[in-house]
């Protein structure tokens, strides 16, 4: 039997944000290529929406906001073994450093950072992460250029970053591996929510490509988590419609 390195049948996916945007598309798409989903979001109505709607059966949801330590452990003791995990949920709010408060800085830190990360630590400590797992976190390319307004923000992105090598690093002898997507200006519920303080069709109009959509992102966080790319680890593959092309 011949099976294909882009399949996903039988493995068990663990979603974060999956209610919308980015994480709503990936869930779609693992679910399509065979996964059992384990949507998580904050949204109730909107997370059992996007779970009806899976392809295959099997998969659950867990409400709960994940920067709240006991959310966190609710996840952790409702999750099975995993073969992947996506860590989509974050939260963007711009900010110029003159106006950067301790509130903007710790806000932006809580979502974008400490969640992932400190779930990622209880999934490892609690075995939860079963051999040869593939890890995905989204971060942004904003951690690449820095546009103005954005240096926690981005700073958030970068750390989490430089974190996912050192897991990859220290979990290597599992076959578990770790790697970011970092997307560009995508069409998502987040973007709509900075049209009060920037022109999203400016950004858009900046890639030579156009607008990035989010099962565009999906495709490649689902490619990380298939077999095909199961010699890839360490690595932040940017999704940027060619918006960076000039500063690499």
């Amino acid at each position: 039997m011949n099976a294909s390195p882009f399949s996903l049948a039988g493995r068990t996916i663990l979603i974060t944000g999956a209610s919308s945007g980015i994480g709503e598309a990936t869930a779609r798409l693992c679910a399509a290529m065979g996964a059992r989903i384990l949507a998580c979001g904050r949204d109730p109505e909107r997370l059992a929406n996007v779970v009806a709607g899976l392809a295959g059966a099997g998969h659950q949801t867990i409400i709960g906001d994940l920067t709240d330590p006991a959310a966190r452990q609710a996840l952790v003791d409702a999750a099975p073994g995993l073969d992947g995990c996506v860590f989509s949920a974050g939260a963007a709010q711009l900010a110029p450093m003159r106006m950067v408060t301790q509130r903007h800085l710790d806000q932006l830190f809580a979502v974008n950072y400490d969640a992932p990360v400190l779930l990622t630590q209880a999934l490892l400590a609690r075995r939860k992460v079963a051999a040869n797992a593939s890890l995905v976190y989204v971060t942004a390319v904003a951690e690449h250029v820095a546009p103005h307004a954005t240096g926690i923000y981005s700073g958030a992105k970068a750390a989490l970053t430089a974190t996912v090598r050192t897991i990859a690093v220290e979990h290597a002898k599992q076959g578990v591996r770790a790697n970011c997507v970092s997307p560009g200006y995508v069409a998502t519920p987040m973007l709509d929510g900075l049209q009060n303080v920037m022109s999203t069709d400016d950004k858009a109009a900046l890639a030579p490509l156009g607008m990035i959509e989010p099962g565009d992102v999906a495709g490649a966080i689902a490619w990380l988590l298939a077999p095909a790319s199961r010699w890839v680890s360490r690595t932040s593959l940017v999704i940027d419609s060619g918006l960076t092309l000039h500063v690499r």
